[in-house]
């Protein structure tokens, strides 16, 4: 092959993969769409499909927090923020101070606790004895699955439970940040003291992620 018919392969393989992967964006966009339906009024973060092929395609719900007031961090965190950020030139948050700090920017957190959560479910103490090991708030899918599996519940009920669990253990974390930095004390004061300064200092932005997964017939024989 000369190279003229290289480069006009190359030039007409080009043009095809950019009309794939403008289509391939589209589809995704209304993918989006679709799951945005799905998950307003839900406690989810996921939604996904099986085709009538048995491909899949999944859409998560995540939460992107970047630092713009590094300075506060220091003030919010207290005696625990070494534990928790690392400073460079950059601010590096670590997974538990993303998880707080997300919890407080976007109003996800409840008073209660885990423990009293899975004690108020309906089964047995042994199954609420590995649920205690298991579920800690911290992966909403993870959590969801174990409630189906260990506790029996419903999907629905899991999804519910698994939300509420996520609230509450950001509760108990908020609760000991402030408490270490407060001498034992909490109160509605020292919390939104904490908030102004959560919100003056980082910026949380929710985004969503699709993932398609390609069903492989492979034949056996």
């Amino acid at each position: 092959m000369n190279i003229n018919k290289i480069i006009d392969r190359m030039a007409e393989i080009k043009v095809q993969t950019d009309s794939l992967d403008d289509e391939y964006a589209s589809l995704q966009a209304q993918l989006l769409v679709e799951a945005e339906k799905a998950l307003t009024d839900t406690k989810n973060k996921s939604v996904s499909w099986l085709s009538d092929n048995n491909n899949f395609a999944s859409v998560t719900v995540s939460d992107t927090v970047s630092v713009v007031a590094g300075e506060l961090l220091e003030d919010i965190f207290g005696k625990v923020y070494p534990s928790m950020a690392e400073k460079k030139i950059t601010y590096t948050l670590k997974a538990p101070a993303k998880r707080i700090l997300s919890a407080i920017w976007n109003g996800e957190y409840c008073e209660g606790s885990v423990s009293q959560i899975i004690g108020s479910l309906s089964c047995d103490e042994k199954a609420k004895q590995v649920l205690m090991k298991k579920v800690k708030g911290i992966s909403f899918e993870k959590d969801k699955q174990n409630l189906m599996k260990i506790a029996g519940l419903s999907e629905e009920d899991a999804s519910d439970t698994a939300y509420l669990i996520n609230e509450a253990a950001a509760w108990e974390n908020i609760c000991t940040i402030i408490k270490v930095n407060h001498n034992g004390e909490i109160s509605p004061e020292i919390l939104n003291d904490m908030i102004t300064k959560i919100n003056a200092a980082v910026n949380v932005s929710r985004g969503m992620k699709a993932t398609v997964t390609v069903f492989e017939d492979v034949e056996t024989g």
